[in-house]
């Protein structure tokens, strides 16, 4: 069973914004989170929690260094340092030098071959329990979409080991990763409809009980709706974005099993 503390499984998302109080606002609305927040040396690190159990990140960005909002992936290692040997063997890019946090954990962020930025953590307390939830305010899934998905299967199962599985009932090329034998990321080829100044990115999932009603109520506290619910197999999903632009999907299961 993949679980918090798998390496090389996904355990954290965490949201990079230039508008933090806005950002909290917003998200505590939506998914009904209750948070707080912690001092560090980069400064508040807001934690957001779902029936007690934590379930993201956010963080104001450096205003000396202003990007556009954005969802981050984590994936727990067993050493960021030997981790990063083997993307630069994978030909991938340290884009920030291991550091620690609070807690004593050390995080390095860096980017696939395509571009997609996400960050790896090893150390401090050992995560609990399983991190994917059905549970609504919850994060279920996250998904890499890129231009190049043969050079970005390549780097995951050559830096964490992921066996790529092509799922060929559907036309969109859709395709999971899967580590221990269970599903536990999926890759989409960048839809036509995404302007090329987008890079290649990590998409994050957020289970809710009501898609429809989850993009009306964004709209509603500022946001927009980038894709609106649309009906797939397992049940509906829509691109949301909040006030700063920080783009994520929400996530409607037929069973909430």
């Amino acid at each position: 069973m993949i679980d918090a503390a798998t390496y090389g499984a996904p355990n954290w998302v965490d949201l990079s914004t230039p508008d933090i109080v806005g950002a909290v606002e917003f998200y505590k609305e939506l998914f009904d989170w209750d948070v707080s927040a912690m001092t560090t040396a980069m400064g508040d690190y807001y934690v957001a929690s779902d029936d007690g159990h934590e379930v993201a990140g956010m963080m104001q960005q450096d205003p000396d260094h202003p990007a556009p909002a954005s969802w981050n992936m984590f994936v727990y290692v067993a050493s960021v340092e030997d981790t990063l040997e083997k993307v630069e063997d994978a030909f991938g890019h340290v884009l920030q030098a291991p550091f620690e946090i609070p807690g004593g954990a050390t995080v390095s962020v860096i980017s696939d071959t395509t571009g997609a930025m996400f960050a790896v953590i090893s150390g401090g307390p050992k995560p609990e329990g399983t991190y994917f939830s059905n549970n609504p305010g919850a994060v279920c899934w996250l998904e890499l979409l890129t231009r190049d998905t043969d050079a970005a299967a390549k780097f995951y199962q050559d830096v964490f080991g992921w066996e790529l599985m092509l799922d060929e009932s559907t036309e969109t090329e859709y395709a999971t990763f899967r580590l221990g034998g269970q599903d536990i990321v999926g890759m989409l080829p960048m839809p036509d409809m995404i302007p090329a100044a987008v890079p290649a990115h990590w998409a994050v999932y957020f289970t809710v009980s009501d898609c429809a009603a989850s993009a009306k109520m964004a709209v509603e506290l500022g946001g927009e709706v980038a894709v609106p619910a649309t009906d797939i197999s397992i049940g509906r999903f829509a691109v949301l974005e909040d006030p700063a632009g920080g783009a994520f999907d929400v996530m409607e299961y037929t069973s909430m099993d």
